[in-house]
Parts: structure tokens; sequence; C-alpha cells
């Protein structure tokens, strides 16, 4: 088992409805600036940035679970 740590948590597990939402939230930023925005060239870049800020934010997820998705993947094993 593991020993309760200053931040409190006993047994970390991943926050798995935060990389839900914002797998939706990307999902629908690229749906509203594809029906709303005109501009061929604006709509691309706006689309850009939506995808790579939803990367970095999935990247910023994997960071901040990275020992709870450890703990998990040793919980499976045994």
């Amino acid at each position: 088992m593991l020993r309760q740590e200053r931040c409190g948590w006993q047994n970390p597990r991943p926050t798995w409805w935060l990389l839900y939402v914002i797998g939706a939230l990307l999902v629908a930023v690229v749906g509203l600036v594809e029906m709303f925005v005109d501009g061929q060239g604006l709509r691309e870049i706006l689309e850009t940035m939506a995808v790579v800020s939803g990367f970095g934010l999935i990247g910023v997820w994997l960071r901040r679970n990275r020992l709870a998705l450890e703990l998990e993947q040793g919980r499976r094993r045994t």
C-alpha cells in the first residue's frame, strides 16, 4: 500500500473524466470554427490552433496523471 503523502492521496487514480472533457472540447471548438468562420485561411489557422492546444492539454493531463497511470497499470498486472 502507499503511504499518505503531503498532498493527502493514499491511492491516486487517473482523472479520466478530465481527459474526456478535453477531447469533447476539442471536437466542439473545431466544429464551431467549421460552422461559423467564413474565411478559408482564418478557418484553417483557428482549427490548427485548436488542435495544437488540444494536444497540449492532453500532454499536460498525461504529466499530471503519470504516477496514477503507472500505479493503475501495476494493479492490472497483479
